[in-house]
């Protein structure tokens, strides 16, 4: 299912707008398009899952305790690889960053920017008929406490890319 959950398809691309750090690591480093993209890819899928579950509580504010729980406990299994992937970001947007003042300009940018991808995504899927989204969101909920929500599984080869790049100590 790739995090591609209530059927709307989800940003993969890195854009200049969303992740604008990794985009001036890829211009700068061979493969540091393929290096960004896989962790554009990675990063903006937890991101998506925040736009549902926020979405799912905005909609159903009666099941949000629910949805708290299963995103929780999706969290919990995933903590190793959502610090990875954060370190990862962070050191990309210092990597690009000329100076203190510079870094924390980036991070503002960054910030902002996943923001509204998030709030976007969000927002179309509260846009969409209410026809169906109570089962989309009981079925968000199954799919984020099943095994099919196993993102180093389900994302085995970006987190392969990531990985041949070595984190400093």
């Amino acid at each position: 299912m790739r995090a591609d959950v209530m059927g709307v398809s989800m940003l993969i691309l890195v854009s200049g707008t969303v992740l604008p750090a990794v985009a001036a690591e890829s211009n700068a480093v061979g493969q540091g398009s393929r290096y960004g993209a896989s962790l554009s890819r990675v990063y903006l899928a937890h991101q998506r899952l925040l736009a549902v579950r926020d979405a799912c509580a905005q909609a159903f504010p009666g099941q949000a305790k629910a949805g708290e729980m299963a995103y929780g406990a999706w969290q919990r299994r995933h903590k190793a690889l959502l610090n990875e992937l954060d370190n990862r970001v962070t050191l990309m947007i210092h990597g690009s960053s000329k100076d203190e003042k510079d870094y924390m300009r980036n991070v503002g940018k960054y910030e902002g920017s996943v923001l509204e991808y998030r709030n976007g995504e969000r927002d179309d899927l509260l846009a969409q008929p209410r026809d169906g989204m109570e089962q989309g969101c009981a079925d968000f909920r199954a799919y984020l406490t099943g095994s099919g929500s196993d993102f180093n599984r389900e994302y085995a080869e970006e987190l392969r890319v990531l990985r041949q790049r070595k984190m400093p100590k």
